[in-house]
């Protein structure tokens, strides 16, 4: 176990304004001794230690650093309790684990940044969170309290990238452009520079792993950048077309042996939208059918991805390792449970399909989606 008296001591007399004098004084030893300590050259008499933790108003577990260690222990513990919740798509469990963990450790950043994802996923889901309602004052104000108080940059980053979300959903558009102009820009992040470090150096290993991770990281990236070009585009539904198109044969040049993994979940949402705007726009049976079974194939592919998958192709050459662990969600209904309602012509069936409903290729649709129900 790592003791840390030396630097503990050091804060507790900084914090109290008191001297190495005064503490000797106090403990009736010399003021060398108290400076060893300090140093982390000796540590003092056990029989010392009550003393000196009641001295300065702490626990010897804190005096020592081992209620630190523990903390940690037990801030973990309700990390790996809520993931589980995080990959079963549970919302209302995954908030509940953090909230616990916040009432035992108020003032702990990791604890508070762990509660305000979990808010943020289960707002996804909430009319409450679309409305500005509480869910979304919750958010913005643990936010808030991160910024004020953090100075760990990956947590404020992250508290930063959830504000700016919600901000921007309550079209509070000149708040969340504040806090985005103090983001860095995309090339000085550590994604690009590792990959730069690694090669310089010759690290092939790591420098192989973070680019194979670069190039999943910058596809995600461009499948919201081409949706916010749908949205920018409203109406023209051509381009809309266009653009499914482009990602997917990215797609495929990016995952050239077909293996699209977790990709999966992505590519059958285009393939979705493309069969309904070639029914729409064009009637088009051939194109439409061809994009429905594409889509229910990757839908299938996703649900039935083993626990560790590997990405090859020409690009991932010696091979990019994942795993389901890395997956969170924010429902808990298959990936095919999710393509059936959009289209199997009950609640929330797509109208744009009607005119297909009686094929037997789209009933065959139908019915290999269904397969997917838990």
């Amino acid at each position: 176990m790592d003791i840390t008296l030396d630097r503990n001591l050091q804060k507790l007399r900084s914090k109290k304004g008191n001297t190495q004098e005064e503490l000797a004084s106090f403990l009736c030893v010399s003021s060398q001794a108290v400076s060893k300590w300090e140093r982390g050259e000796s540590l003092p008499d056990v029989c010392q230690l009550p003393r000196i933790a009641a001295y300065y108003n702490v626990t010897v577990d804190d005096l020592l650093g081992v209620g630190e260690i523990r903390k940690k222990e037990r801030v973990e513990e309700y990390r790996e309790e809520a993931m589980k919740f995080a990959r079963s798509g549970e919302n209302e469990k995954h908030v509940e684990v953090w909230r616990r963990a916040v009432a035992e450790f108020p003032n702990n950043h990791e604890c508070l940044i762990g509660l305000l994802q979990a808010l943020h996923m289960q707002g996804y889901q909430s009319d409450d969170c679309a409305n500005g309602g509480k869910a979304v004052d919750e958010i913005i104000s643990i936010s808030e309290k991160i910024l004020g108080e953090s100075t760990d940059n990956r947590i404020r980053y992250l508290a930063i990238q959830i504000l700016v979300l919600n901000l921007i959903r309550l079209g509070r558009f000149d708040e969340a452009e504040k806090y985005i102009a103090d983001l860095p820009d995309i090339y000085i992040t550590k994604n690009c520079l590792y990959s730069r470090l690694y090669t310089a150096s010759g690290d092939v290993e790591n420098g192989k792993e973070r680019i194979h991770q670069n190039i999943l990281v910058f596809f995600e990236i461009l499948k919201d950048e081409l949706y916010n070009l749908c949205c920018l585009n409203k109406g023209n539904y051509e381009l809309y077309i266009r653009l499914h198109e482009f990602y997917i044969k990215l797609a495929d040049l990016i995952f050239d042996d077909g293996f699209y993994g977790f990709y999966n979940s992505r590519i059958d949402n285009r393939h979705y939208w493309l069969a309904k705007l070639y029914t729409n726009l064009y009637h088009d049976e051939e194109k439409a059918r061809n994009h429905l079974e594409a889509a229910a194939r990757c839908a299938a592919d996703y649900d039935n991805l083993p626990q560790d998958f590997v990405y090859h192709g020409t690009i991932f050459d010696s091979g990019y390792k994942d795993s389901r662990n890395n997956i969170t969600k924010n429902h808990t209904i298959s990936e095919r449970e999710i393509l059936l309602k959009h289209f199997d012509g009950e609640g929330l069936g797509d109208p744009s399909f009607d005119c297909w409903r009686d094929k037997d290729w789209f009933q065959a649709v139908v019915a290999d989606l269904g397969k997917g129900y838990k």
